[in-house]
């Protein structure tokens, strides 16, 4: 997590929490996902002026579908990804797994919500968007998953639901605490797991 202090040109002070990434969605906007708070943030890099972009600041929830991004209520969203067209993609956490757990898209130019999938009641943590399958891969608590964007099917590709430090197939690998995840080619991911020094 990344705690920001951001002050702003006419003194005022803006505390908010990043999780892991940030997205610009045009050429001044960059979107940030300020988790601890619920919400989404819109940093213009233009004017240095910070503004809620999605969601409500402290106010948790599970108000997705259909809502325009100033009715939706998130809760942790941990993690944003653009596709570089019209779509932003984030997360709602519930605390617990019995709870909403849900990817999110976006439409930058309408600013309505929709979901993209559930995510088993997994804790999805980071985002990447992947051009060349159409394709979202998710950093789970102790796994890595993939989300097919135009079907909304969602895949565990290596871990499980619990911790482990074994090496072996994707199927029998174990995650501590798995953090980034960048597609090499076709065939080959790498995952950075902290806990387990890898």
């Amino acid at each position: 997590m990344i705690k920001f202090i951001l002050t702003l040109e006419h003194g005022t002070t803006v505390n908010f929490c990043c999780r892991q990434n940030m997205a610009y969605i045009n050429s001044s906007t960059l979107i940030i996902n300020d988790s601890d708070r619920h919400c989404l943030e819109a940093f213009d890099i233009t004017t240095i002026a910070m503004k809620t972009y999605a969601g409500v600041c402290e106010t948790e929830g599970d108000q997705l579908t259909g809502h325009r991004i100033e009715d939706v209520r998130l809760t942790y969203p941990t993690s944003v990804a653009f596709d570089g067209s019209h779509t932003l993609y984030s997360s709602s956490n519930g605390k617990k797994s019995s709870e909403s757990r849900k990817i999110i898209g976006i439409d930058v130019t309408s600013d309505v919500v929709h979901e993209v999938c559930d995510t088993d009641g997994m804790f999805s943590r980071s985002l990447v968007f992947v051009p060349s399958a159409k394709s979202l891969l998710v950093v789970l608590n102790h796994a890595v998953g993939k989300v097919d964007i135009s079907s909304g099917e969602f895949t565990v590709l290596s871990g499980s639901t619990t911790k482990g430090k074994s090496i072996g197939d994707l199927r029998t690998t174990g995650y501590t605490n798995p953090f980034s995840v960048l597609q090499v080619d076709a065939s080959t991911l790498l995952v950075s797991d902290r806990n387990n020094d890898r």
